[in-house]
């Protein structure tokens, strides 16, 4: 993951801070503000929006760390094989304007049977 799980663990941080922000906002004026002024809206609706983003970007963080770790797991008790690559596909996804690719490899483990794999995506 290296650069990238940087990039994620920053987006997921962003939408965590504005997630609990918009939470702890909705909560001072819904119960500081004056009855009169909160007519015509829902005075939840701020809320609600920030427990969303909070989820989302709890959920981003939490599957950026599972990736880092199943990567440093994988690197620590993995076993080395040789592969051969296949094709590269380029990613829906680019990050800070720069294209990601995916590595399409093939690797022999088990008694001859062959094997197909896809990285993530890399930078190029």
């Amino acid at each position: 993951m290296g650069r990238d799980s940087r990039f994620w663990y920053l987006f997921g941080g962003i939408w965590l801070v504005v997630g609990v922000g918009f939470v702890a906002a909705s909560l001072g004026v819904n119960l500081f503000a004056d009855p009169d002024q909160l007519k015509g809206g829902s005075p939840w609706l701020f809320a609600a929006a920030g427990v969303v983003a909070a989820i989302a970007g709890g959920a981003i963080i939490y599957f950026a760390r599972k990736a880092a770790a199943r990567d440093r797991h994988l690197m620590q008790s993995g076993v080395q094989l040789t592969a051969t690559v296949i094709d590269i596909r380029r990613s829906m996804i680019d990050i800070n304007r720069q294209t990601r690719w995916h590595v399409v490899y093939r690797y022999e483990y088990t008694k001859g049977r062959p094997l197909e794999g896809k990285s993530r995506a890399f930078p190029g």
